[in-house]
């Protein structure tokens, strides 16, 4: 009888195992599965990371080169002998602007208007140290260049300088030029002619045309045909307008229109500063001897025509045809 016990007991045991079996492989299965989940996850998160970590590097990197020659690019300024060939580089930059002095042209008052307006039309002007405006040496020319040109890269455009100097060629030296103005007067102004009455040929206004010409020693030599052929050359060139100072008024309406940055506005300025006209000196042509203005015309020579060429270009707006 007990062995008949024993046997159902034992029966059962190996039944409840049979059954058992199965559940305990279904709960190790589960347990398998969650095991696998809580420990691939993370290791894709790290990878994701990872990738996401190293993009950011890569993006930052990008950056920091295209800053670096961004930086690079604005700091260094090509030659023209660099670009020139490829033609991406003008000769003249016209957001900078080179007003030459002429000594006994009235220039200052060009030179006042400008440092008027500078605010009102948000450039700068600049003046560069004095000069005698005589010749420059080619180093000095050189210097002078490159002088201006590190101004122009340190500082916001549009810019205008003023200077005691005849013209610079800049594209000499491989550096893109300013555009060009000036200021000359009737070399046989009454108020020249009575200077000459009062002091002699050395109190004579001298002229313009050897600042035109330029550097060149053979500018220095008056009533030549070269000398004369060199200014007009370089003023069809490089000079967009020549005002003339007993026509203020033409010469700042097309400064307005030729140069809107720096010159809007000028001849309201203009109208506030000018003198008021008295008669003074009218006559003083009638009262002169014939002989002290024939000997002044021969002085002047080249000097009228080259006034009158000027003045026919402005009055009449022949700048490209000469």
């Amino acid at each position: 009888m007990r062995e008949k016990i024993y046997s159902v007991i034992f029966s059962g045991i190996l039944f409840f195992m049979r059954r058992a079996r199965g559940l305990v492989t279904v709960i190790l299965g589960l347990l398998t599965v969650i095991f696998i989940v809580f420990n691939v996850k993370p290791v894709k998160e790290v990878e994701i990371n990872e990738r996401s970590r190293r993009r950011t590097s890569d993006i930052i990197s990008d950056f920091q080169d295209a800053s670096t020659n961004f930086q690079t690019h604005h700091s260094v300024t090509p030659s023209l002998a660099e670009l020139g060939i490829r033609g991406m580089l003008p000769e003249m930059n016209e957001d900078i602007l080179m007003v030459t002095r002429v000594p006994g042209a009235g220039v200052e008052l060009l030179v006042l208007i400008l440092q008027r307006l500078q605010g009102y039309n948000a450039f700068k002007h600049i003046r560069l140290p004095p000069g005698d405006g005589g010749l420059l040496s080619t180093l000095q020319q050189e210097l002078l260049v490159e002088e201006i040109t590190s101004i122009i890269r340190q500082e916001a455009i549009p810019l205008s300088f003023d200077g005691d100097v005849r013209f610079l060629n800049f594209s000499q030296f491989g550096r893109q030029a300013p555009v060009f103005t000036s200021l000359v007067r009737d070399p046989m102004d009454p108020r020249s002619l009575q200077r000459y009455r009062r002091g002699g040929a050395a109190a004579i206004y001298r002229g313009s045309i050897s600042h035109f010409c330029g550097q060149d020693p053979r500018c220095t030599k008056i009533n030549t045909k070269w000398r004369l052929e060199r200014a007009k050359a370089n003023v069809l060139k490089w000079y967009k307008v020549i005002g003339l100072l007993e026509h203020m008024e033409e010469t700042l309406s097309e400064l307005e229109r030729k140069f809107p940055y720096f010159f809007t506005g000028a001849l309201k300025v203009y109208k506030k500063l000018r003198p008021h006209k008295t008669p003074h000196n009218e006559n003083t042509v009638m009262t002169l001897k014939p002989s002290a203005k024939k000997r002044l015309g021969e002085i002047f020579k080249d000097e009228v025509e080259f006034y009158m060429w000027l003045k026919s270009r402005l009055l009449n707006g022949t700048y490209g045809n000469g």
